[in-house]
């Protein structure tokens, strides 16, 4: 009840603010996706926008109160961040924003060198933490001493206020044990290998001993919650994995590899098998509890995949980055005074960060994406992982069998089709071959082939809509059925139009939206009814005839004809196309 009087008062208060409110609203429709460089300049400006008077970055816009105080715990691992961004962008406001905070930081840093928290005004562990990473990163970047003497101040405090487990409880938020304090273990080690400084070294290990001691045997970390007894945000399940992966990859342990590994792989089968875009919440069942989306934990999963994959040279960990940086990008929003900002959680007055905006979804956005960026995934291959990945989820969609519509596409097909002439067809996204199967029985004079992003076989190759696995003019007949409404039609169009001989004609079976079911299928979506989530950043497009008729005019192709085709014997409820042109 509390939560929703406060998402009430939160949707009043937010028209206090309409062009952020609209800007809001807009990243339901505008979606568009752009070069990485374009999204890492908008999140970065995004920041600096954020940067108050005193030089720490805002915890967040709300839509209750506004601009918010400077969060010291954030704007230490944000300076790395945007020191970063400064560099692959040549921009030097970024760096000079970045060092600004810096030097707020040494400014504010208590006495006997612990860090508060903001609210409470008390010297926190996490807190603490998070300003080493910064301090760390600042003493390398410009071999300042007094970076090095404040980080060490730092990692001081963090030891001698560690309980003898190795975990921290009474400078811990809500005085409660947390495993994700891995972030602050790894900030130690670093500072120790830094300075060569074998005591906190020792301390770092502890805590990272803790932690591991407290995996259960499903690959769960006990204690990733904020609080006892509710299920973990995917923040903090991720944490744990980034304070892991920062030790790793300083002392190569294979026992620290292995507990990441352990817990990773759960979310990576989830994210490729049953939870396209992870959840907000899980339980230690690595059970969904909440259906909404915390964006800092999902560009932090990016982040960890990306990672991984580089140690491991596993292709999932890389798709479930693709897929999830593929969603974000659409979620920026690209308008309103928010722009470049993301709302904590998806929908905006969900559970985490309800109606606000905070900073550090933008500092591990930008973290992953100058990682993903060396990779050159562009555009329509995000697209195609990502709705490869939903087939994959909703497996009903390809099957052994002939579905109803298959029969009606092949009693046109057998009339359409030369019983005398030897020609070359391909089927595109043709699933396991039973409409080139059938086909085969009554045409033994036409060479069938087929390709599918996911099952091959006899004259069925895997590949691309986007790069047909085939030469220039290969094919007298492209046939696609209940496909291109899955693809970016412009690309999918122009590699159809390449591999067609000059006289070639394409044969394209498509639902209709002028029907019971298109006005239907937004609704849908959004209530979660379709084979997309809710709040995909891709959805099937269908077209109505004219819709068809220009987009074959402006890819190359002249229109023959287009028959309507009742899919479920009723009239106007489920109503198909199929749509014939020529290569012009």
């Amino acid at each position: 009840m509390k939560r929703k009087i406060y998402n009430f008062y939160g949707f009043i208060h937010a028209l206090k603010y309409p062009s952020i409110l609209k800007g809001s609203f807009l990243s339901l429709w505008d979606e568009r996706i752009y070069k990485n460089i374009y999204h890492i300049e908008l999140a970065a400006n995004w920041l600096l926008f954020m940067q108050n008077q005193d030089s720490g970055y805002s915890r967040k816009f709300s839509f209750i109160s506004g601009k918010d105080k400077s969060y010291i715990e954030t704007t230490g691992y944000i300076i790395p961040t945007l020191i970063e961004a400064g560099l692959y962008l040549n921009e030097e406001k970024y760096i000079n924003s970045a060092l600004k905070a810096g030097k707020w930081l040494l400014k504010i840093q208590n006495q006997d060198g612990s860090f508060s928290e903001i609210d409470t005004y008390q010297p926190y562990a996490f807190d603490t933490g998070q300003c080493l990473i910064g301090l760390n990163y600042l003493y390398e970047h410009t071999q300042d001493k007094t970076y090095l003497e404040a980080a060490k101040k730092a990692s001081y405090w963090l030891c001698d206020n560690q309980e003898e487990d190795g975990s921290w409880k009474r400078v811990a938020y809500n005085t409660q044990k947390h495993s994700y304090y891995t972030r602050v273990a790894a900030a130690m080690y670093k500072y120790a290998e830094i300075a060569n400084d074998q005591t906190i070294k020792a301390a770092a290990l502890k805590n990272i001993d803790w932690v591991i001691d407290n995996q259960m045997e499903n690959g769960f970390f006990r204690y990733s919650s904020f609080v006892e007894n509710i299920p973990a945000y995917l923040h903090t399940l991720i944490y744990i994995l980034e304070g892991f992966l920062d030790v790793y990859e300083l002392n190569n342990d294979k026992r620290i590899l292995e507990a990441i590994l352990k817990n990773a792989e759960n979310f990576k089968h989830i994210n490729l098998n049953k939870d396209l875009i992870l959840c907000s919440q899980y339980d230690e069942n690595f059970s969904c509890t909440n259906k909404e989306r915390c964006i800092t934990g999902l560009a932090q999963w990016a982040g960890i995949a990306l990672r991984l994959y580089a140690i491991t040279n596993d292709d999932d960990y890389k798709k479930c980055a693709t897929n999830t940086l593929f969603y974000l990008k659409a979620k920026q929003l690209k308008s309103s005074l928010m722009r470049g900002g993301f709302s904590a959680s998806i929908p905006f007055w969900g559970r985490y960060g309800s109606f606000d905006f905070v900073n550090w979804g933008n500092k591990f956005f930008i973290d992953s994406i100058l990682i993903y960026d060396r990779y050159q995934i562009f555009h329509v291959k995000e697209q195609e992982s990502f709705v490869g990945t939903a087939f994959n989820i909703t497996s009903s969609v390809v099957t052994d069998s002939l579905s109803y519509m298959d029969q009606e596409y092949l009693k046109r097909l057998k009339k359409l089709l030369p019983k005398e002439e030897n020609i070359k067809v391909l089927d595109i996204g043709c699933g396991k071959g039973v409409i080139i199967k059938e086909l085969q029985k009554e045409f033994p004079n036409i060479e069938f082939y087929g390709i599918d992003p996911v099952f091959e076989g006899e004259n069925i190759k895997k590949g691309s809509i986007y790069t047909i696995p085939f030469e220039n003019g290969s094919f007298d007949i492209v046939m696609s059925f209940e496909v291109l409404q899955h693809t970016i039609i412009k690309e999918a169009l122009s590699e159809i139009y390449r591999v067609l001989k000059n006289d070639g004609s394409v044969i394209i079976g498509e639902r209709n939206k002028y029907s019971v079911l298109g006005i239907l299928k937004p609704f849908l979506e959004l209530a979660g009814k379709w084979m997309y989530p809710f709040d995909s950043p891709y959805r099937e497009k269908w077209f109505s005839k004219k819709e068809w008729e220009y987009q074959l005019k402006t890819n190359g192709f002249s229109l023959s004809d287009i028959e309507d085709i009742e899919g479920s014997g009723k009239k106007f409820v489920n109503r198909y196309l199929l749509i014939r042109g020529e290569k012009l």
